[in-house]
């Protein structure tokens, strides 16, 4: 019998720093969710799996995430900013990818899975609870320059 590597591999979750001007995109959590229900974040979601071969499956389950749960269409253009291994409160182990992205159009509202949403400059990120590691998400893409 095959090995399949289902308690050896991590679940693949995109995440988008969204960058409109001096602000980032930030949305709550339905509190229907498993993983951190009700806390802030970005938006982003699960690679799901392909019935066949799919060029660019990270750009594209990037960009459907932001749209479904808020609305917001950004550039083909992103940037990998970080990445980093956490397990879900369901144990779930889990890589997630965290990208730079620049609005493209779009009015940002609560959607799929959210309760709300914000434009946030750097000097708000404390007035809200953000679930594990989504403030040091949101600070790299403040602080994100690029090199020439």
């Amino acid at each position: 019998m095959a090995d399949l590597a289902i308690n050896k591999t991590h679940l693949i979750l995109v995440n988008a720093v969204v960058k409109k001007g001096d602000k980032i995109l930030a949305s709550q959590r339905s509190w229907e969710e498993t993983h951190e229900p009700g806390k802030w974040t970005i938006p982003g979601g699960k690679v799901e799996r392909t019935t066949k071969e799919t060029w660019g499956v990270i750009e594209k389950t990037l960009a459907a995430e932001v749209l479904e749960e808020t609305g917001v269409k950004i550039k083909k253009d992103v940037i990998l900013l970080l990445n980093n291994t956490f397990i879900r409160s369901t144990g779930q182990h889990v890589v997630a990818l965290v990208f730079l992205c620049y609005w493209m159009s779009g009015e940002a509202k609560p959607l799929d899975d959210t309760i709300d949403v914000r434009w946030i400059r750097k000097d708000e990120i404390n007035k809200l609870k953000f679930a594990p590691n989504v403030k040091k998400y949101i600070k790299s893409g403040f602080d994100f320059k690029l090199e020439k």
